[in-house]
């Protein structure tokens, strides 16, 4: 079905199409404006809802005109259906002039919408709109609750939002036991779960009210506890279709319980960082897991992180690959002072920390573009050398 949007100053004129459409089938409108939109407002429109169609009123045919051409530098290759009561050869000079190929008039037969909408269908199938979007969808899955794949997520999120030009979304998926809004102080009054009732509605007003922002980082914590609520994979897909659009990495942090929302997250993303502790009783969970996502075919997407690593741990690095039939991609090591003074000040631990070091390089390898910009970043071998953390993170 082709998403469209309905720009038109006439309610009434814009119903009759609306009915028109909604008869014919082919067609979604996502949005509809009852006056001519800003450049700005615009540029918006068509970023939040990806239209492949534009049905663009001509009452006013400057401001239309103008319409028209944002429309064509914000959205290459949007198709552009202009319509009005009646069509004049000077009106369609025009139109044809700025580019607009196709014209309905009112009272909008079903045989002409039918063959503009053939036409239209046709241009979209031979040249796909190509839509900025990313890829960049990271899920944080603990091996077992408790090592600490929250705080991971949280300071890595931070971490790439620290970078350049990079804005970041943090949504909690531990609907019953997330505590993201808890570890950075949030009040929120939104949750994840009114982004996903809200999914086929959202636009840039809407969605600035559901996130808690600071800097570039957007934050959708799990709200209330809602025992038995499941997330539908449709609404689910359209907000992370929505996200793919306004951020440049999404952090999807799951609770590790293997539901069917954390399963369609992890279908979608690029790259499951797989959270585990050196103790036994996670590693063997730990292995469980790349077992289960391996007869998914996608253990190719999963990173091993192994948290709270230190000198004295039980098995080493080596040992801990080979038991888990899978490279360990990134080390962090153990710093309860430093997560628990991050925790009471509702932050990141202190980046300058080797923690905090860490952090950013492993932000580095999903964004290798970027410098680091933090202070100088020590070598593997050192933090091991640092006095082993006497408690661990609960």
């Amino acid at each position: 079905m082709l998403r469209a949007v309905v720009i038109c100053p006439d309610r009434e004129q814009a119903q009759r199409l609306e009915a028109a459409l909604i008869t014919h089938g082919a067609v979604e409108i996502v949005r509809q404006v009852h006056e001519y939109p800003t450049r700005s407002q615009l540029e918006r429109m068509v970023r939040t809802h990806a239209p492949r169609i534009l049905f663009l009123s001509v009452a006013s045919l400057p401001e239309a005109l103008e319409v028209a051409k944002a429309a064509e530098v914000y959205q290459p290759g949007l198709e552009v259906v202009a319509f009005h009561e009646a069509s004049h050869p000077s009106l369609l000079l025009e139109l044809m002039r700025a580019g607009v190929r196709e014209f309905l008039a009112a009272p909008f037969s079903p045989e002409t919408l039918n063959d503009i909408l053939a036409r239209v269908a046709e241009r979209v199938r031979r040249a796909p709109l190509p839509l900025e979007t990313t890829d960049l969808v990271l899920c944080f899955l603990p091996a077992k609750a408790g090592v600490g794949a929250t705080t991971v997520a949280v300071n890595l999120s931070m971490a790439l939002a620290a970078q350049p030009q990079t804005r970041v979304l943090l949504a909690d998926f531990d609907l019953n036991c997330g505590i993201v809004g808890f570890m950075l102080k949030l009040d929120a009054t939104y949750s994840v779960i009114d982004a996903v009732e809200r999914a086929g509605r959202l636009d840039d007003s809407v969605w600035q009210q559901l996130v808690c922002s600071t800097a570039n980082l957007d934050v959708l914590p799990a709200g209330r506890v809602e025992v038995g609520f499941r997330v539908e994979p449709a609404p689910l897909l359209a907000l992370l279709d929505f996200c793919r659009r306004h951020y440049k990495a999404i952090c999807l942090d799951l609770s590790g319980n293997m539901e069917k929302h954390s399963l369609e997250l992890m279908h979608e993303s690029k790259w499951i960082l797989l959270i585990t502790t050196p103790e036994l009783p996670a590693l063997h969970l730990a292995r469980e897991k790349l077992a289960f996502l391996r007869s998914l075919e996608l253990d190719h997407r999963v990173k091993l992180v192994l948290n709270r690593a230190h000198k004295r741990m039980p098995v080493g690095i080596q040992e801990i690959e080979r038991l888990l039939g899978h490279t360990v991609a990134a080390t962090l090591p153990n710093d309860y002072a430093g997560v628990h003074k991050a925790l009471e000040q509702g932050t990141h631990v202190d980046p300058s920390s080797e923690l905090g070091r860490q952090f950013r390089a492993v932000a580095r390898q999903f964004l290798p573009g970027l410098p680091d910009v933090g202070p100088p970043k020590r070598s593997f071998t050192e933090y091991f050398t640092l006095s082993p953390a006497r408690r661990t993170v609960p």
